[in-house]
């Protein structure tokens, strides 16, 4: 309780529940980098993260691949980073090792949310997938993330995001794992399919207790057009990477309602979260964790304090209590794009008093059919006749000068 115009209030509290696992706070770190190991992730519990995806875990005794140097590539704009490529593979730490860290891990934190992300070798073998099952539910592991969502490496091998685009297969190894346990089973699904819906509706039917999306895009990142070789370059040679970060966050949140609607299981959001209002926005969307990755490769652990404290402050000036009283609020005004109002009309209008006349409206519309914007007496002018209302012109204009205004 906290005192507010002199009354006690009821303070925004960001504990969840997960599947039946509680945390102090719906963040986790993502399957990636930043899970490598159980001693990091010990140092991201002590600095106050709610959980954590572990690296992804294979049957290791017959695995003998390294990951390449360089591996992870910045994508830039100018100094800004706005996401990674990479094409790491899942962790070379063997099972048995794993096991111990998972067991030591919850034994210090048996209060944050530790889960085990899962996924098979070159070969889809059904007695791995169980006796892994079994291994890590002994070692005591929170819940299991099943890796069906990889863009690159074990996906160019048939595996990854190959299985998690095949409902059959996605049914298949997730109805394996949930024989195995009885702790909750996250099939991680990924973005590169046409019909994202029905695998997730596999994935329940196979007794998924909830679905993580999403996974890296496939990428190319870049060429050096001096050596015409791809990047990052091994050795002179490279390969599809996967894509993470603020480039991939508009199609994780799509992928996010799509799942949420179309299953009504929890969610775990995967994939450019990297400050507080993207954790509202997937919140909205219909997650009950978010994970993050591509933030904390970049800035570090600490940036928990800011995710959690601009979160909470966000929730008390909406009066939200808990995560629960406006988790999936956007997905009732979520439609198909033909049910959309054709009748509902805009027109751009101008604020002389904030326009600086650098004409980038007046291009982009010459240039894109319409011809509406123009300069006049210093100063740009939209010819409301003319105008589509299409709103290129509002999200181009670096003043802030123009708003869409509905028609009379």
């Amino acid at each position: 309780m906290r005192k507010e115009n002199g009354g006690m209030v009821m303070a925004a509290s960001l504990k969840t529940n997960f599947v039946g696992v509680s945390m102090e706070n719906p963040y986790m770190l993502a399957s990636a980098p930043p899970s490598a190991t159980p001693e990091i992730v010990a140092r991201a519990f002590e600095q106050g993260w709610g959980g954590a995806m572990m690296k992804t875990i294979q049957y290791t005794p017959r695995f003998t691949k390294k990951n390449v140097n360089p591996r992870i590539n910045a994508v830039k704009d100018g100094n800004k980073i706005l996401g990674f490529t990479n094409f790491e593979i899942g962790s070379p730490k063997s099972v048995e090792s794993w096991a111990k860290g998972i067991e030591w891990l919850k034994q210090r934190f048996p209060e944050r949310a530790v889960f085990v992300s899962l996924m098979h070798t070159d070969v889809l073998v059904e007695e791995e997938w169980k006796e892994l099952t079994r291994i890590f539910d002994q070692a005591g592991c929170d819940g299991f993330e099943l890796n069906l969502s990889c863009s690159h490496g074990q996906a160019e091998s048939g595996c990854g995001a190959v299985l998690g685009a095949d409902p059959e297969k996605i049914k298949m190894v997730t109805g394996w794992v949930v024989s195995q346990t009885k702790k909750p089973v996250v099939p991680k699904l990924t973005a590169l399919t046409v019909d994202l819906p029905t695998r997730g509706r596999a994935a329940k039917e196979a007794g998924a207790a909830a679905i993580s999306a999403i996974n890296t895009m496939s990428s190319l990142p870049g060429i050096d057009l001096d050596t015409f070789r791809p990047i990052n370059a091994v050795d002179g040679m490279s390969a599809f990477q996967g894509a993470s970060g603020k480039l991939i966050k508009p199609i994780a949140l799509r992928c996010v309602a799509q799942l949420a609607q179309a299953t009504g299981l929890p969610i775990s959001a995967t994939g450019g979260c990297y400050t507080w209002k993207d954790a509202a926005e997937f919140i909205a969307a219909g997650a009950q964790t978010v994970q993050v990755c591509s933030a904390v490769m970049e800035n570090g652990y600490r940036i928990i304090d800011s995710l959690n404290q601009g979160l909470l402050n966000y929730m008390e000036s909406k009066g939200f209590e808990t995560i629960e009283d406006f988790r999936g609020k956007t997905l009732q005004y979520i439609t198909q794009q033909i049910q959309l109002n054709r009748d509902y009309r805009l027109y751009a209008q101008v604020d002389p008093e904030k326009c600086v006349a650098c004409g980038k409206c007046v291009h982009s519309c010459a240039d894109d059919g319409f011809g509406a914007m123009s300069i006049q007496n210093g100063k740009c002018v939209n010819d409301h006749e003319t105008c589509d209302g299409c709103g290129l012109c509002s999200q181009i204009c670096p003043a802030g000068a123009i708003t869409m205004v509905r028609r009379a």
